[in-house]
């Protein structure tokens, strides 16, 4: 009636490969990616690896859980995210490096 609880789809573009894929509302961007084929680096898929981390360079996003757990003060502020652990708001573009490994 009021909308609540109403997921919208969005974009993601990957700006260094050009890739785009739909991001279906309600589902993480990890989890959108590998449903679009996209060989995301991962390796937990629960937020405790690191492995899945991206940079949104344009756009707005919704944390599941506090990313700084994982990441530090500089990754956070420079907009990097864990894409197992975050929803898409808006339409979003990202920087993914994929020949990342887990944060140790």
């Amino acid at each position: 009636m009021f909308g609540f609880g109403k997921k919208k789809d969005y974009t993601a573009t990957i700006l260094n490969t050009g890739e785009s894929f739909e991001v279906k509302g309600g589902i993480n961007l990890l989890q959108a990616a590998m449903n679009a084929g996209v060989k995301w680096p991962h390796e937990c898929r629960v937020g405790s690896c690191g492995s899945c981390r991206a940079t949104v360079k344009k756009g707005k996003i919704k944390a599941l859980n506090d990313f700084a757990y994982v990441l530090d003060g500089a990754q956070l502020k420079s907009g990097m995210v864990l894409a197992c652990q975050t929803r898409l708001q808006s339409d979003v573009e990202i920087e993914v490096d994929f020949e990342q490994g887990a944060i140790n």
